[in-house]
């Protein structure tokens, strides 16, 4: 699992968005089903596409870390 705090700069994107700008090597169509699937949660429950980031969101990423390549913290 990799979580992840929102920062000022990632604030106000939509959450689809910022996947895919942090993770490039993420397939949209599995970004997508990772969403509906529970597999990315927003402060451990269960978020959409279209949610908007806040600056402190605490993102929960239950993927295989040869998919989240990309982004350091």
């Amino acid at each position: 699992m990799k979580e992840l705090t929102i920062g000022k700069n990632d604030a106000g994107q939509r959450l689809d968005k910022f996947l895919s700008k942090a993770y490039p090597t993420l397939p949209p169509s599995l970004m997508y089903k990772y969403i509906r699937t529970k597999r990315i949660k927003l402060a451990g429950k269960r978020t959409s596409a279209e949610y908007k980031l806040s600056e402190g969101d605490v993102l929960q990423l239950y993927i295989n870390d040869d998919l989240l390549e990309g982004r350091e913290e």
